[in-house]
C-alpha cells in the first residue's frame, strides 16, 4: 500500500472511532450509565449543555442525579469530523426526546466537539451544544446561537471555553 492508502485508511479509522465515542456518550446519556458517561470524556473536559456547564465527571452527575429526566432518547444525525493528528474537531447533528414527570420534551441541533487522542484513544476534550430549538421552558441565551454563516461555532476550532477561535 503506498504512503497516500495508508493516510487515508487512517484517516477512516480515526473518523469511524470518533462517530464511535460520540454515539457511545449518548447511549450512555440515554441509558443513565454515569461511569460510561465520564469515560468518554477527557479528564481535563468541558462540557456546556446550556444551563449546565462543567466537566465530563460533572455532567455525568448531573445527568444521572436526582430530579433527572426519567426518560431519554437522542437519534444522531450525520457527523463531520476533521482529523489533525492528535487533535479533532466534529459537528453531530441531533433529536433528543425527554419525559419528565407527565411532560414531554424534544429538541434539536448540534454537538460541537474538540477531541484529543490520550493514550491511543479519543477522548472528548470540549463539547458545546448548538440547539436550533431548545426545550420548553430552556433559556435560549444559556446556548451557543446556531448561525447560518461562517460565524456559527462549527466554525472557530475552539479547544476551550475561554479561548477565541479561528477559521
Amino acid at each position: 500500500m503506498d504512503h497516500q492508502a495508508d493516510v487515508r485508511q487512517w484517516a477512516w479509522a480515526d473518523k469511524l472511532e470518533l462517530a464511535e465515542l460520540v454515539a457511545v456518550l449518548s447511549s450512555a446519556v440515554d441509558r443513565g450509565d454515569r461511569d460510561r458517561i465520564a469515560s468518554c470524556y477527557d479528564e481535563d473536559s468541558y462540557d456546556d449543555h446550556g444551563l449546565f456547564k462543567g466537566s465530563g465527571r460533572e455532567f455525568a452527575g448531573f445527568i444521572c442525579g436526582p430530579g433527572a429526566l426519567r426518560a431519554m432518547h437522542h437519534q444522531l444525525g450525520q457527523s463531520v469530523f476533521a482529523v489533525q493528528g492528535d487533535e479533532a474537531w466534529g459537528e453531530t447533528f441531533f433529536t433528543f426526546h425527554a419525559a419528565t414527570g407527565s411532560a414531554d420534551l424534544s429538541g434539536h441541533g448540534r454537538y460541537v466537539d474538540y477531541f484529543r487522542k490520550v493514550a491511543n484513544q479519543w477522548k472528548l476534550v470540549y463539547r458545546r451544544v448548538v440547539p436550533d430549538a431548545v426545550l420548553a421552558g430552556d433559556d435560549p441565551d444559556a446556548y451557543w446561537p446556531s448561525r447560518r454563516d461562517r460565524t456559527d461555532p462549527s466554525y472557530d476550532r475552539r479547544r476551550r471555553p475561554d479561548e477565541s477561535g479561528s477559521s
